[in-house]
């Protein structure tokens, strides 16, 4: 059974213009202005789960390029699984899907889940941390589900994902308050998860139970491979990052983070001296996804200096971090490379550019016409030819390729 999720939007000196055009290629390839259209943000779906003795709603945002894109061809994505969806879901998968589309972070499948019992799904119990029950035990009765919640993410929901969906396997984890509680406890356990944000994680939660736990288990365990941002947001109540029971949790945690040295482990830390626990998401879901994928974006200044092997090495090393094979920006490189061809007259850089995009994308047609227009300014008439044929295989329905055959073929 599934939903539809709708929402109406109304589209509303040289160097400068030519950067606004490649911007606009850039982000912006097909867009069409001026004109009122509905916009599915997401499709809502229900899963029987068997651990967790109920069903679940969640709720899928794709990339923008999943359905049907002349660059990214059947391409694979990394997923990430989004809690407190209820909550969240519209503003995360807005801020994820303008990053992906802007080239400033993969693109990726979002899973918001919403919640039935949020106490009980977010916490984990004393037993799973391997601590002795204490006298507010009672006070729980109701928590410290997460091991079974956590066990439905990785035996159900991401495998029905992976099911339905082109996914790479990479997964991402974002939670913030309880949820963050939780993103933290499955760092801990080194869980199914290649990274996570915890947004203003409740650290405090039983008596600090997950903050002495992570002393132990960071102190003895060497051998972290994942990716862990944390987000503290500001306490208007007892200011500062230090202050009061909850700001010692959080430096207390960062010190056992610190003092962890396993090659594999990267983690990033940001205080929001002015948001509060409430106004934090929206901008530790930025910063986040940033570090997260840091090198991703090659810097435009720099890639306009730099030859195809050194965008090739960068790239290399920038998945081996991640663990996984993640083609680059294609469309920001081709933008790149457009720039060099036609306002810096760096030709021959150009076709070096737009040749390693065919590299990491040989099916899309537009690397295929991109290349084409280079050996065209080029003057070399033959090469230029063969690569809008090539393009035209893949693209029956490319004019311009047709007509400029015509042209040069004639000449």
């Amino acid at each position: 059974m599934k939903k539809h999720l709708e929402v109406k939007t109304i589209g509303s000196d040289t160097t400068f213009f030519i950067w606004l055009v490649l911007v606009l290629f850039v982000f912006f390839p097909s867009s069409v202005r001026g004109q009122q259209s509905n916009i599915l943000i997401g499709k809502e779906y229900k899963i029987q789960s068997r651990i967790l003795g109920e069903e679940r709603r969640y709720v899928v945002n794709l990339p923008g390029s999943y359905e049907k894109d002349d660059f990214y061809i059947q391409k694979k994505y990394p997923v990430l699984i989004l809690l407190d969806g209820d909550t969240h879901f519209h503003s995360a998968s807005g801020i994820i899907r303008y990053m992906g589309g802007s080239e400033q972070i993969p693109e990726m499948i979002v899973v918001a889940v919403s919640n039935t019992n949020r106490n009980r799904d977010l916490t984990p119990t004393k037993s799973s941390l391997g601590v002795g029950v204490n006298n507010n035990a009672q006070a729980f009765a109701s928590s410290g589900g997460a091991n079974n919640f956590y066990r439905f993410l990785d035996t159900e929901l991401l495998p029905q994902i992976n099911k339905d969906y082109r996914t790479l396997p990479y997964r991402l984890l974002v939670g913030h308050s309880l949820g963050g509680l939780f993103a933290v406890d499955s760092f801990l356990k080194q869980s199914v998860f290649n990274a996570y944000i915890a947004i203003d994680p409740s650290l405090v939660w039983d008596d600090q139970v997950i903050v002495k736990k992570a002393s132990e288990i960071l102190a003895s365990n060497k051998s972290f491979k994942s990716t862990l941002y944390i987000a503290q947001a500001n306490n208007p109540f007892d200011e500062g990052k230090n202050a009061g029971m909850r700001g010692q949790a959080f430096q207390t945690f960062l010190a056992s983070l610190t003092n962890n040295k396993s090659e594999g482990l990267k983690h990033g830390y940001t205080f929001f001296e002015k948001e509060d626990h409430f106004s934090v998401p929206l901008i530790s879901l930025y910063h986040g996804l940033l570090f997260i994928f840091e090198g991703y974006k090659f810097p435009l200044n720099t890639l306009a200096n730099k030859n195809a092997s050194d965008v090739r090495k960068h790239y290399e090393m920038f998945s081996q971090r991640l663990g996984v094979d993640i083609s680059p920006p294609g469309k920001l490189i081709n933008g790149a490379a457009s720039f060099l061809l036609y306002s810096e007259k760096k030709v021959d850089k150009a076709i070096e550019l737009f040749k390693l995009n065919q590299e990491y994308y040989p099916t899309s047609s537009v690397t295929y016409d991109s290349l084409g227009d280079a050996y065209k300014v080029k003057g070399n008439k033959e090469m230029a030819i063969i690569n809008y044929k090539k393009s035209l295989e893949m693209n029956p329905e490319n004019e311009k390729a047709k007509r400029l055959i015509k042209e040069l073929t004639q000449d």
